[in-house]
């Protein structure tokens, strides 16, 4: 059964809802991208939701960051993955990747409602860990 979580930014200009079958904050991601673009704590914490059913107010305050990411060849290129944020106050709001549009990855830090303990804890790309 999937639960309905309530987000918003720091400022208020962004407020969202979306429904989550994996509402557990248990992903901890530790990649470039995430820990300093969303990271306080050196990792970003990402949820799983359906995307049809976001819900957004406030799209006018939503700027969207895609990183640039360089591959093993040394060759640059521009991510898939569409990072939103707060224009007005920068709170990372969630992250969307059209290469798997049924799904949007909200950041635990956006989350208002209160969320489950996970029973564990994945710890990911931890090669990109701040040292």
């Amino acid at each position: 059964m999937p639960k309905a979580i309530e987000g918003s930014c720091r400022c208020g200009a962004v407020r969202f809802s979306v429904q989550s079958h994996a509402p557990y904050p248990y992903q901890l991601c530790y990649c470039s991208i995430c820990r300093k673009t969303a990271g306080g704590g050196g990792f970003a914490i990402n949820l799983h939701a359906n995307n049809k059913s976001l819900e957004v107010r406030g799209r006018k305050a939503i700027g969207v960051f895609r990183a640039r990411i360089e591959d093993e060849d040394g060759h640059c290129h521009t991510s898939t993955g569409e990072r939103s944020f707060c224009r007005k106050c920068a709170t990372a709001l969630w992250l969307f990747d059209p290469e798997w549009p049924e799904l949007v990855h909200p950041f635990a830090s956006a989350i208002d409602t209160r969320l489950p303990v996970p029973p564990s804890k994945v710890h990911l790309m931890l090669k990109f860990k701040a040292p």
